[in-house]
C-alpha cells in the first residue's frame, strides 16, 4: 500500500512540476528581450511546445477532439511566459487568449492607430516601471537614443506584410527616425493604400 501511495506521489508531483515557472535565470524586464527570448525559446523548445508560441501548433476549433488538450497545455507555456517576466510587465500580457499572442504584440490586420497606441501603452509602462538609471546628461541622452531605436525596430517589425516597402524606406531614413516620426511615414502611406 505504501508502495502504491509513493508511486501516486511520484507521478502527481511529475505532472505538475510541468506547468511550474519556467526556471530560465533570467525575467523578461523591458530592457532585456533579446537575451530573454533566445534564452525562453531554448527553454520551451526542450519542453517540446515551441509550436505554442511559433504558429506551429494554432488554435483548433473548440469542437476538435484535440481542443482540451491543446487548451491546457497554451495555458501551460503562457503560465511560463508570464512567470518569466518581471511583475511590473504581467498586466500588459496577461490579457492575451494564446502563448502566441504574448510573445508578439503586431498589427495583426488591425489598425495602424491602436498597433502604435498598444506599443505607446506598454512603453509607458516600461519607462515608469524602469526609469532611465544614467545619471551624467551625455548617458541620458545616449540611452534615450538606444531606447527610441530599438522602439522604431519593434513598431516596423510589428507591421503587416503589406506595409513592407514603407519599413524597408523608413529604415533607409537619415538621420534615424524617431518611433513618432516613422508612425507619421507609415501611418502616411497606410492612408494611401486605403
Amino acid at each position: 500500500m505504501t508502495q502504491v501511495l509513493n508511486q501516486n506521489q511520484t507521478q502527481t508531483h511529475t505532472t505538475n512540476s510541468d506547468s511550474s515557472a519556467a526556471q530560465i535565470g533570467i525575467k523578461l524586464d523591458g530592457s532585456n528581450y533579446p537575451l530573454w527570448s533566445q534564452i525562453f525559446e531554448m527553454y520551451i523548445s526542450g519542453k517540446d511546445k515551441l509550436g505554442y508560441i511559433n504558429g506551429d501548433l494554432p488554435q483548433p476549433l473548440s469542437t476538435d477532439p484535440g481542443f482540451r488538450k491543446w487548451r491546457t497545455e497554451n495555458a501551460i507555456v503562457k503560465g511560463w511566459l508570464i512567470n518569466s517576466m518581471d511583475t511590473s510587465l504581467i498586466g500588459n500580457f496577461i490579457r492575451f487568449p494564446t502563448a502566441k499572442m504574448v510573445t508578439k504584440v503586431n498589427q495583426a490586420g488591425g489598425s495602424i492607430e491602436k498597433y502604435y497606441n498598444d506599443l505607446q501603452h506598454l512603453w509607458r509602462e516600461i519607462d515608469f516601471r524602469r526609469p532611465n538609471p544614467m545619471v551624467c546628461p551625455v548617458d541620458i541622452q545616449k540611452y534615450n537614443s538606444i531606447i527610441q531605436e530599438d522602439r522604431v525596430y519593434v513598431f516596423l517589425d510589428g507591421l503587416d506584410d503589406r506595409l513592407d516597402k514603407i519599413r524597408s524606406d523608413v529604415l533607409q531614413l537619415q538621420p534615424f527616425p524617431t518611433v513618432e516620426q516613422a508612425y507619421a511615414h507609415v501611418r502616411r502611406e497606410d492612408i494611401r493604400q486605403a
